[in-house]
């Protein structure tokens, strides 16, 4: 049973059950069964069209037998389905033979058949002595036994040869997920029964989805505490459907509600009023504090549509998309433009050619280039990482071995070592790095998730404009330029009365002597004060003993520890300080679905497909949290395990090679750990970069678990077609 969903081509109904039967829709709006119902007898049989073929046979399993039915179509069916049988079985022990030729561990030469793997009892020491009835006894004897090396050896080949067949990425094997099921099947022992694909898309991801479930009930037990935070995000996914992202925030972590798929409707302010409307409704307003979405002018009309009507909540913009804008502005002033283009043919010679790359890690311990969670982030953190390694780089370029080398004597690696050894290019870098890391910092405070943001943001802004000043001499010649970008982003698009009250409320600042008297803040608050608090009754209040703490706890502790005394202001403080600036959490789900919706598994149903996303985009929400508890203070939250295979700070924009998929992935993981042949990647191995935008920047990964590749019989088959993904057979 689907939802509603009818399959019109002819070739998927060839089951001749459907010449004896009608479809029948059963359901409301909100979710539709399609059942068979018996052209003899007018029974509609639920299950699809095997159950439908029992019915006709009257083989008397799972249903009752039709008392109607002609002999000749009830020896059409049974012909059909022994037949059916018959080709099943050929296919399964086709299927067997392979697995049996394809393994390493337990196949001949100490290699058994399949059966092998499914006969009973744990395995033990004194396995490799006995002999079960009719095995030959020589080909037991030379299985090595469990626990030696030979059999480990064995064993991680079959691993291996499980990713390099199916293009799974490497760093799978990173995976927690990935050690438990070992375990699990360890723990196991002989016997098990390998999950079929029909059990992984039916009962076990409805499991899993109820687990997912359930371990976010925790964060949402305490959105009544706290309050909570919308955040929504629009893209196009490979298909070129438009997708919106919605998930809900508070200090105890995030939680990924759903993608909606838009590409019918005309994104206007109506629609996504509608959109955040119903979102404001299902959580509850009493709970919404704000909605956060990115500065679109269709966004914008849309928030002040829902701020009109929901009067105790605010929109802000991401705060992480602004900033980055500024940094993209900021990239387009002179001496930045000429400092970025030269760095990126400094990376792009280097990472182009794996005798140069080889040469640099012998010169240099660490990479250049640092991805991060933002292109214009990415720029300004690898200047500075360029300039981290000045000297091993103009070591490099002045050794006997550049000099010496056939690339020493081109064209671009002469251009290359005149860039290096030219003090007016360091110059620049510098410049550029001076006057912008502050914003980078602040963009770092935004972007992570290890306390909210929202305390901080007003002061960090402050902050970076008076260190940019500072950095650039203190003239203001020097910096009004700058800070003129940063004012039109900041006062303009960005600042909130939000951000005001925050600072006011978070103690850090409340008991600092550098505290602002800004009219602005006092105004922000009270502003935030009237909309938030319903009924006022209570003033502020100072508490000696707290200010021992204001600057060991986060101002969400502090507030829910030492504002007892005052709980509407304490309620207000919390649901205030506790609220992100940034709505970066919806864009990193676009990987994710990246991962879910290839051009391998775009047969995937909607329902399973948001389902494998809803599992999925939560289950990286919780490791991400969990990570981020035990980030250390010089840790960077911005910077990404791994660069994408389109990352413009390696690729060379004339190259035009093609690469697959896995050459793409081995590319994006190796380039950074040093991990590519000869230490890098070769001229012919650049990978081509006139990639959709929907896909850009996105890693592709080839899991093959979809409806469509199989290389064995389909034991679903047609019936699959009617049957609901997640009903338990019953």
């Amino acid at each position: 049973m689907v939802r509603g969903k009818e399959k019109s081509n002819a070739s998927l109904r060839r089951d001749p059950s459907w010449k004896y039967s009608v479809q029948v829709d059963i359901g409301g709006a909100e979710k539709t069964y399609v059942y068979l119902k018996c052209n003899f007898c007018d029974k509609v049989v639920k299950g699809g069209v095997t159950r439908m073929k029992e019915h006709l046979s009257g083989s008397h399993k799972n249903v009752a037998p039709c008392a109607n039915v002609p002999d000749k179509v009830k020896e059409e069916i049974c012909a059909y389905m022994k037949k059916s049988i018959t080709a099943k079985h050929l296919q399964q022990e086709q299927f067997d033979d392979r697995v049996e030729h394809g393994s390493y561990y337990g196949s001949e030469s100490g290699k058994g058949s399949s059966s092998t793997i499914h006969s009973r009892g744990a395995r033990g020491p004194m396995d490799q002595y006995m002999v079960n009835p009719g095995e030959d006894r020589g080909q037991t004897q030379m299985m090595p036994a469990a626990g030696t090396r030979e059999g480990r050896r064995q064993v991680c080949l079959d691993i291996g040869r499980f990713f390099f067949e199916n293009v799974i990425p490497f760093n799978v094997a990173t995976s927690p997920a990935y050690f438990n099921m070992l375990r699990s099947v360890g723990l196991y022992g002989r016997g098990l029964k390998a999950p079929s694909m029909y059990e992984l898309r039916t009962w076990i991801l409805k499991e899993e989805l109820h687990n997912t479930e359930q371990s976010i009930e925790e964060i949402k037990r305490t959105w009544s505490e706290t309050g909570v935070t919308i955040m929504s995000d629009g893209w196009s996914d490979m298909k070129s459907r438009s997708l919106i992202n919605i998930l809900v925030n508070n200090p105890y972590g995030t939680v990924f509600l759903r993608s909606v798929e838009a590409s019918d409707e005309v994104k206007n302010a109506d629609f996504l009023f509608n959109l955040l409307d119903g979102v404001v409704e299902e959580i509850g307003e009493q709970l919404v504090v704000q909605v956060v979405t990115d500065n679109a002018s269709a966004y914008k009309a849309a928030s002040h549509m829902l701020m009109e009507k929901r009067k105790h909540l605010y929109w802000t913009p991401c705060a992480a998309h602004c900033i980055d804008l500024i940094l993209e502005q900021l990239g387009d002033l002179p001496q930045h433009k000429n400092a970025l283009s030269k760095a990126k043919k400094i990376t792009k010679f280097i990472y182009n050619h794996s005798w140069v790359l080889s040469l640099m890690r012998k010169f240099s311990k660490k990479e250049i280039i640092r991805p991060a969670a933002t292109r214009f982030a990415t720029s300004y953190l690898t200047l500075q990482s360029i300039l981290d390694v000045r000297q091993p780089l103009e070591a490099m370029f002045t050794s006997t071995q550049w000099l010496n080398s056939a690339w020493g004597k081109k064209p671009e690696g002469k251009e290359v070592r005149r860039h290096i050894l030219n003090d007016k290019f360091w110059a620049t870098v510098t410049y550029a790095i001076l006057s912008t890391r502050p914003l980078v910092q602040v963009l770092r405070l935004v972007d992570a998730e290890k306390k909210p943001a929202m305390g901080f943001i007003y002061n960090a802004m402050d902050e970076a404009k008076e260190l940019i000043a500072h950095n650039l001499g203190g003239e203001e010649a020097s910096y009004r330029e700058i800070w003129d970008i940063i004012d039109a982003r900041w006062e303009v698009q960005l600042h909130r009365h939000l951000h005001a009250a925050a600072y006011y409320l978070n103690p850090q600042f409340q008991y600092s002597k550098r505290k602002s008297s800004n009219p602005e803040v006092k105004l922000g608050l009270y502003h935030c004060m009237e909309r938030l608090i319903p009924d006022l009754t209570e003033g502020f209040f100072g508490l000696h003993a707290a200010k021992s703490t204001i600057a060991k706890r986060s101002p969400v502790e502090w507030w829910i520890q030492f504002g007892d005394s005052t709980p509407e202001l304490q309620s207000f403080a919390v649901r205030v300080l506790g609220l992100t600036c940034s709505s970066s959490g919806c864009e990193r789900n676009w990987s994710t679905y990246s991962q879910v919706q290839t051009k391998r598994r775009n047969r995937l149903s909607t329902l399973r497909m948001n389902s494998l996303v809803y599992i999925m985009h939560n289950k990286r929400l919780r490791d991400r949290r969990l990570r981020n508890k035990g980030l250390k203070d010089d840790e960077d939250p911005l910077v990404c395990e791994d660069v994408a295979s389109d990352n413009e700070w390696f690729i060379d924009d004339e190259t035009d090679l093609p690469l697959s998929d896995l050459q793409l992935e081995d590319l994006s993981v190796n380039v950074l750990r040093g991990e590519a042949d000869q230490g890098g990647v070769s001229t012919s191995a650049t990978p081509h970069t006139s990639t959709s935008s929907a896909a850009k920047g996105k890693r592709k990964m080839g899991i093959i678990e979809d409806d469509e590749d199989l290389n064995f019989i389909d034991t679903i088959g047609e019936e699959d077609s009617l049957e609901d993904p997640f009903s338990d057979g019953t």
